[in-house]
């Protein structure tokens, strides 16, 4: 009981408690929050559409209509598969040329759909999904059309010629038993799937490096937080600011090639080189490392619940489970500030690949994220009063090897 009662006494289970508690408040206030309604904002999706035969201008416009997302209009399917590279439509509707001469003719022509892999799993099945369900919709529409069109020709031809009552009810019954061979589906579907790859593990692969990333960055910060408040008798405030900076950016650049032999163990391939990956894992663990510290230097070990709350947000807003344009416009203009959004963007480069460049235009917003928030550390330093003393043996702190 004894022990107990001291346990009882310390500041530190008590901030236990509270983080096993705030934990539980922040993720169900902030994933039910941001994830209600998502069906209802599907409207803020684009999807692409090429029409190569002006003849099914109707079909376009019927695509259109049946579509619950944006559409956006391109004159050529490498134009379309560009702006769906840069995730600016979630999928691009090809009709090819000849597309209602082939109807005619009773071929069964093809309308292509290409969806982008390097997505959240989420967007990329309610794509598919869409795909099939307007494909059964147009095939219903055209095959109701095409028997309509039939039945009109041949009641028009009959009305024209002398034919007796009983030559007339052969007729029909033999054009009835023809209208039952056009085909229920003439139109058929062809699902592309760029940037797509083979192993289904690499689809958690972004969602498991946000999470690891960010929730080592918060253990790191944490420990090192309480080792510097051990010795911060001993050296100036600055000193041991610069001296956990150093050892910020030194872990920072060391634990990429932890990071990328793992994914060399575990067969996850990626068509990027070393080196960008390299710098741009490098430059996102640092911007996580110098957002967390943010909260601890300014709120001491209670920062811990403020870094509980962003991992939540980054985890929501990020876009690995659900699509940003999904999210309330409160979540979804957020993400913009924080550091995984871009973090889940460049892994989604390396795994999936599709679009060059993008790590290194990632990098940028993350260094401006741990630059600012370098500098909000900075203020706080300088807000904290030095407690350097000389008094105290700085050597019984120090943990025997």
């Amino acid at each position: 009981m004894k022990a107990l009662q001291a346990l009882l006494r310390l500041r530190g289970t008590y901030i236990g408690i509270i983080a096993a508690v705030m934990f539980q408040l922040i993720f169900f206030s902030v994933w039910l929050t941001a994830y209600d309604g998502v069906l209802d904002r599907t409207g803020n999706l684009a999807i692409g559409i090429v029409n190569e035969d002006r003849k099914a201008d109707m079909i376009a416009e019927e695509i259109k209509g049946n579509m619950p997302f944006q559409t956006k209009q391109f004159s050529t399917v490498a134009q379309a598969l560009e702006q769906m590279n840069a995730k600016e439509v979630s999928m691009v509707i090809h009709i090819p040329d000849l597309f209602m001469s082939a109807l005619t003719t009773g071929d069964q022509p093809s309308i292509q759909y290409w969806i982008n892999q390097a997505n959240a799993t989420s967007s990329k099945t309610m794509m598919e999904q869409v795909a099939a369900e307007l494909t059964n919709k147009l095939n219903a529409q055209v095959s109701l059309q095409q028997k309509a069109a039939a039945a009109g020709a041949i009641e028009q031809q009959l009305s024209q010629l002398p034919v007796e009552p009983p030559v007339a009810l052969a007729i029909g019954e033999a054009f009835e038993s023809f209208t039952k061979t056009i085909q229920p589906e003439p139109i058929n579907k062809v699902i592309n799937k760029t940037n797509a790859v083979d192993q289904f593990s690499a689809n958690l692969v972004p969602l498991m490096v946000i999470i690891s990333s960010f929730v080592g960055a918060m253990v790191m910060i944490m420990q090192i937080n309480e080792a510097a408040g051990a010795i911060r008798t001993f050296h100036s405030k600055w000193g041991l600011f610069f001296g956990r900076q150093v050892i910020n950016v030194a872990v920072a650049f060391l634990l990429p090639l932890l990071t990328i032999g793992l994914m060399k163990l575990f067969d996850v391939a990626s068509g990027e080189s070393f080196l960008p990956i390299y710098l741009f894992q490098g430059v996102m663990f640092l911007s996580f490392l110098l957002f967390a510290q943010v909260f601890v230097y300014v709120f001491g070990n209670y920062g811990m619940v403020f870094n509980i709350l962003a991992l939540s947000l980054q985890l929501v807003t990020s876009g690995v489970l659900v699509a940003r344009e999904l999210l309330p416009s409160g979540y979804h203009a957020l993400a913009s500030f924080l550091p995984a959004t871009y973090g889940a963007d460049g892994y989604y480069t390396i795994v999936f690949g599709g679009n060059e460049g993008a790590l290194f235009t990632n990098i940028g917003p993350l260094l401006l994220i741990a630059g600012v928030a370098l500098l909000v550390t900075a203020g706080a330093v300088f807000l904290h009063r030095d407690r350097k003393s000389v008094s105290v043996n700085e050597s019984s702190l120090v943990m025997e090897p």
